[in-house]
């Protein structure tokens, strides 16, 4: 019987929607039943959830749904054919190679390392390399085009200027996740102090379609970090191409926002350097931040299903250590990203957490 939940955590829609030649831009695509719509859907009118793995058309009532549903829409599937069709042709299965670990090590007082429940070293202990490994060519960036990655760089560049740096309850809400100021001054986070005022500084600088274009504004022409001030920038050969937005007040909802459109590299891809290495692979870059702040190399997807293939070359002679979320949906995107890591011949492993936790809840829990 096949985990139905599982099998959509495996698949993500946004990738599946390209599958099946749906043209997705900045997670709108047009109707398949175009016909029922004026000129055609020139402009599409299908919105897309990548997060929430969830699909609507605004006007046809019964073109929406979840991933399963959208390939029984596309390839006039039943239910059980769409199944079937994820599993065979789409589908993110787990390498017959790849394993998920538990770390063998003992016990270390005081370190931030250590699981006291299990008495089991965490996190394997750092690699000391040789001197024949400490140099290797970098892999050349994620594909992209490269006049698109620069506009949408520039207007980026632009709107981090306009933001402050991190304090107040920003600054509170860090601290109280165990991440202080040299990390987060280090990986230069900002905040949206005044929402007004960077608005109307970036309409006046720039066009109201650049501005959507790049995924700052949405389509109803508004800047896009309202709910959502604490600024986490992704950088590329040190330019800033792409951003995650975070809220602070529990009660909103999604609690990160991310910019529309392409996710050009994974967060602190300026340790994807060819070096040998470990490296801790993320869920979110407030788990990155929490293990840069305790001294390990991390780096962060902006959710369970968005590690791409296209960035495998960039983990090369890395030895790769996943710590995405222990729910469903981080240990089915873990597994996918342990099976294309090791497909690729890229040393990975599933680093377990306890039921329901984060590497941010888990640290903050045993320091």
């Amino acid at each position: 019987m096949t985990d139905l939940e599982s099998l959509k955590a495996r698949h993500p829609i946004l990738e599946v929607a390209r599958d099946l030649g749906l043209e997705v831009n900045h997670n709108r695509f047009r109707c398949p039943r175009a016909e029922r719509h004026a000129h055609g859907d020139r402009t599409p009118s299908v919105t897309l959830w990548p997060e929430r793995g969830f699909f609507k058309c605004w006007v046809c009532p019964e073109v929406k749904g979840d991933v399963i549903d959208l390939v029984r829409l596309m390839k006039g599937l039943d239910f059980s054919g769409a199944v079937a069709f994820l599993e065979k042709h789409s589908g993110y299965s787990p390498h017959p190679g790849s394993k998920t670990i538990l770390p063998a090590g003992g016990a270390k007082q005081h370190s931030p390392h250590h699981n006291s429940e299990t008495q089991t070293e965490f996190f394997p202990a750092r690699k000391e390399l040789k001197p024949s490994e400490k140099s290797a060519a970098t892999p050349p960036p994620p594909r992209e085009e490269s006049e698109t990655l620069k506009s949408r760089s520039e207007l980026i560049e632009a709107f981090l200027k306009l933001c402050g740096p991190v304090h107040g309850k920003a600054a509170a809400w860090l601290k109280g996740r165990r991440i202080f100021q040299k990390t987060w001054e280090a990986q230069h986070l900002r905040m949206v102090e005044n929402y007004g005022r960077v608005s109307d500084e970036l309409r006046n600088r720039f066009s109201l379609a650049d501005l959507q274009d790049s995924g700052l504004f949405n389509p109803g022409g508004h800047l896009r970090f309202y709910r959502h001030p604490l600024i986490l920038p992704y950088f590329l050969n040190d330019k800033p191409v792409y951003l995650q937005a975070r809220a602070l007040d529990s009660a909103i909802q999604p609690k990160e926002l991310s910019l529309a459109g392409t996710i050009p590299c994974p967060y602190n891809a300026k340790l994807l350097d060819g070096k040998p290495g470990p490296l801790y692979l993320c869920e979110g870059v407030i788990d990155a931040l929490t293990l840069i702040e305790v001294g390990f190399a991390a780096v962060g997807v902006p959710g369970a299903t968005h590690f791409k293939a296209a960035w495998l070359p960039l983990f090369r002679n890395k030895s790769v250590y996943v710590v995405f979320d222990a729910d469903a949906a981080g240990e089915a995107g873990a597994l996918r990203a342990v099976a294309l890591l090791t497909e690729q011949g890229i040393e990975a492993h599933r680093l377990p957490l306890p039921a329901g936790k984060d590497i941010n809840d888990w640290l903050r829990g045993n320091r």
